[in-house]
């Protein structure tokens, strides 16, 4: 018998769906749930071995284990399975091939129509990505719709929704949470607005939590552990799963206990549904916050919804609906088995598809019925806010053949990557590469340099981010039992020391892959005069020195809204910068230089208050923290000042070239980069001898530098000339020089490395620099006069203060 099948390929689930005429049900995946988990498995033979199976083996050989790989699409470094590399299109195609190989033998046969859904949120860089997914499975004529019109079209069906009803869709499930609004109508279902993501909130972060309180109510026993030791990892496997159970089972009782087996040591741990409820409301609240973002966004107050739609298994916890109707004054709608909602949707639209021609590669295409659901828009954008690619470049110098190694990068041996030319995809890999312009095709020794960077960089970047993880999660949970935020009712207004706690290190999420050409999103208002902004680690609120309030402001960049000022003692707060906890932020405080007002403030990120105040003898301009937190380097006319974070005494002066007003630290720290706006000069300095080894020529009036995230590069902002320089850090030389708008005054990386952000104050726009060929590939209004920039350690979205029209641009970063 024929059918039409829907596939809901989620970050933590897999679910599918058929239909059969008018009839609409689940298909079993799993072993003994209708869903299969989205795990992956690699095996000693290199195969990949997924689902149930494979979080049977995750127990016994964590190593080996991949998990919420989804989230990655877009981003070039492959996920490391045990030593072995592979592209996260590739994962993904695995995990769907299984799936539908499972259907078809229990269907005895094929479907004629087949439907897979993905974020509304998500830009065409990644949804181009997601297009070669089922090709890579083997299953071309698959289509392509998102996942809110998936679930609004199986609401739909189901009688619960009338034609011209608006509803918002809030899909939290376990690796990622996404909203979206939208209109049902006769013939369509239009999505209205831009729908919000909160790309890593989920049902995992909540297994975090839940471990974060074991750790804590048995005095740090999951703190303690070898992390090197087997058993360890295998214990860990058990107690993550345990708590995932725990968490599930308190959508429906009051309590639940926990066995906790850890190597010498058994223990069992009660939990309530009240403490639980505490642990994750600070992440409920940033996800009402994204809500009532996309409800402005699409211009729909309230009140004109008739409901909102909850879908993904973890908007079964009885918190989400109560903090929802709370906030909105709204009624909510949700199946018994939410988690089925996107699936059965995208069956029943699968099956007003007409048959696929032979031959048809429908992997590029949405799904397109007699009722037609419309691809998301990337975003609101006026026309003509992307520039050409901008003034041509000359090619710069070729790189030294030496090999070098970043400081502190672990690297044995890496081959320098030459400007110009891009990465061509691994056959079969299903990454396209990103769109941008096409460079002539490099000699073959330069292409195999290439191909040798990238993937020992990649693999060093994975290795580092799974170590990142592990630490993360144990040290997240030293701070289990901090006093947890009050429910919000109806505003997002939410007190920064509640939702910014800054009491233990903050590991940064793992960056998305950035797109060639940024979208404006919202203009924030932030006051007069805002002169520079900083993200806290964290990447949860964002920092803006406001000069003429004499005030530092506080936007959560969940909402994208001012949430506190700060004000500053003893003049107007200029720059800043946050320890490496994010515990304290460093703010610059001068107004004229005979003045004895030169000083620099101490802020608690936690409370909002300045602990201590700092003299230094001339203004401080932009400043950096070294990476162990215990020395702050403070640039002002002709020196840099080092003060010790114990004493908050200065210990140390080093002379430079005038005048010096940013510097910037590598990695490591020890080196520091110093941008002297008067001598024309970068200023290299050893931050352990506290010397000048070397000073760099570059135009006229650099202002502001930045290091790169991973390659030996610092780039520099000459103001008087209109360019940046990008300095070759192994060899201490100008490579290229890139001309870009109109008085350049701040610059920013991508956290992936593969962009440049530039704000130009005079021209009034961004302009955006290709690592690669270090070409200009866009050119972004802002506001007036922009001035400084900062980007969200995962590199989603970057902010723009607007000097004179005293707002904040957001950018959306990743396509």
């Amino acid at each position: 018998m024929s059918y039409s099948l829907g596939v809901d390929l989620g970050t933590t689930f897999v679910a599918a769906a058929v239909a059969r005429g008018t009839r609409v049900e689940m298909l079993t995946l799993g072993d003994r749930t209708v869903v299969t988990p989205a795990v992956v498995f690699a095996r000693d033979d290199g195969r990949i071995v997924t689902g149930d199976a494979a979080n049977r083996r995750a127990v016994s050989d964590p190593q080996r284990v991949g998990r919420g790989f989804k989230r990655r699409l877009g981003d070039p470094a492959p996920v490391l399975l045990g030593g072995s590399r592979h592209p996260v299109t590739s994962l993904l195609a695995a995990v769907l091939s299984d799936a539908v190989s499972r259907v078809r033998a229990t269907e005895g046969g094929p479907p004629d129509r087949v439907v897979l859904t993905h974020p509304a949120s998500w830009g065409p860089y990644r949804r181009e990505l997601f297009d070669e997914v089922p090709h890579l499975a083997g299953i071309p004529r698959a289509q392509t719709t998102t996942e809110p019109q998936a679930a609004v079209a199986h609401h739909a069906a189901a009688g619960r929704l009338r034609d011209g009803e608006a509803v918002a869709v809030y899909d939290l499930g376990g690796g990622t949470f996404d909203v979206t609004v939208l209109r049902k109508r006769t013939s369509s279902i239009d999505i209205l607005g831009v729908p919000q993501g909160i790309e890593r909130l989920g049902g995992d972060d909540f297994d975090d939590a839940v471990l974060a309180h074991i750790d804590a109510v048995s005095g740090g026993a999951l703190s303690e552990l070898d992390l090197a030791d087997p058993q360890t990892g295998t214990a860990m496997a058990r107690l993550r799963q345990d708590c995932t159970l725990a968490k599930e089972a308190l959508s429906v009782d009051t309590e639940a206990t926990i066995p906790v087996f850890l190597p010498n040591r058994h223990f069992d741990v009660r939990l309530t549904r009240a403490e639980f409820e505490d642990m994750i409301r600070p992440h409920v609240e940033s996800t009402i916050g994204a809500l009532i973002r996309t409800l402005q966004s699409a211009r729909v107050d309230r009140s004109e919804l008739s409901a909102v739609l909850l879908v993904g298994g973890s908007s079964r916890i009885p918190l989400v609906a109560r903090m929802i109707t709370e906030a909105l004054r709204r009624p909510t709608l949700v199946d018994t088995h939410p988690e089925y909602a996107v699936a059965l949707g995208a069956a029943a639209l699968a099956a007003e598809l007409d048959p696929a021609p032979a031959g048809f590669r429908g992997g590029r295409s949405t799904v397109a019925p007699r009722m037609p659901y419309p691809r998301a828009p990337n975003a609101a954008r006026a026309p003509g806010s992307l520039a050409g690619a901008g003034p041509s470049v000359a090619t710069p110098p070729a790189w030294p053949d030496a090999a070098w190694a970043p400081a502190g990068s672990g690297y044995d041996h890496v081959e320098p990557l030459p400007p110009g030319g891009s990465a061509p995809a691994r056959a079969g890999s299903g990454l396209a590469a990103p769109p941008g312009p096409e460079p002539s095709a490099p000699p073959p020794d330069a292409a195999e340099r290439r191909r040798r960077v990238l993937v020992v960089a990649a693999a060093a970047a994975a290795l580092v981010l799974l170590a990142a993880s592990i630490s993360y999660l144990l040290v997240q949970s030293r701070a289990a039992g901090a006093p947890r935020a009050e429910p919000v009712p109806s505003t997002v207004v939410i007190s920064p020391a509640a939702q910014y706690p800054e009491t233990t290190p903050s590991v940064p999420p793992e960056p998305v892959a950035s797109a060639p050409g940024p979208v404006v999103g919202a203009q924030v208002p932030v006051g007069p005069t805002p002169g520079f902004v900083a993200i806290a680690p964290n990447g949860r609120a964002a920092y803006v020195a406001n000069r003429a309030a004499g005030v530092v402001t506080v936007v959560d960049t969940t909402i994208d809204q001012a949430t506190a000022t700060i004000a500053v003692p003893d003049g107007p707060p200029q720059l800043l910068a946050f320890s490496p906890d994010g515990a304290q932020l460093y703010v610059g405080v001068s107004t004229e230089p005979e003045t004895s007002t030169n000083r620099l403030a101490v802020l608690d990120t936690a409370s909002n208050a300045v602990l201590t105040s700092i003299p230094v003898g001339s203004p401080p301009f932009g400043l950096d923290v070294s990476p162990d937190g215990s020395r702050i380097y403070v640039p002002s006319y002709g020196t840099v000042s080092v003060i010790d974070t114990g004493s908050d005494e200065i210990v140390d002066d080093i002379r430079v070239d005038p005048h010096p007003h940013r510097l910037e630290l590598s990695a490591d720290g020890t080196r520091a980069y110093t941008a002297n706006h008067e001598s024309d000069l970068v200023s290299v300095l050893d931050t352990g001898a506290g010397t000048v080894l070397a000073e760099i020529p570059v135009q006229t009036n650099p202002h502001s530098l930045a290091v790169h995230p991973g390659l030996p590069l610092v780039a520099a902002v000459n103001y008087g000339s209109d360019s940046v320089s990008i300095i070759d850090t192994t060899t201490d030389q100008v490579v290229a020089t890139i001309p870009v708008g109109t008085h350049p005054q701040d610059l920013a990386w991508a956290p992936d490395g593969r962009h440049l952000y530039v704000v130009n104050v005079d021209s009034d726009d961004l302009t955006v620099i290709a690592t690669e060929g270090f070409q200009p590939v866009a050119t972004v209004p802002t506001g007036d006069a922009p001035t400084s920039i900062a980007v969200l350690p995962d590199g989603t979205k970057g902010y723009v203060t607007n000097l004179n029209s005293g707002t904040l641009t957001v950018l959306d970063l990743d396509g």
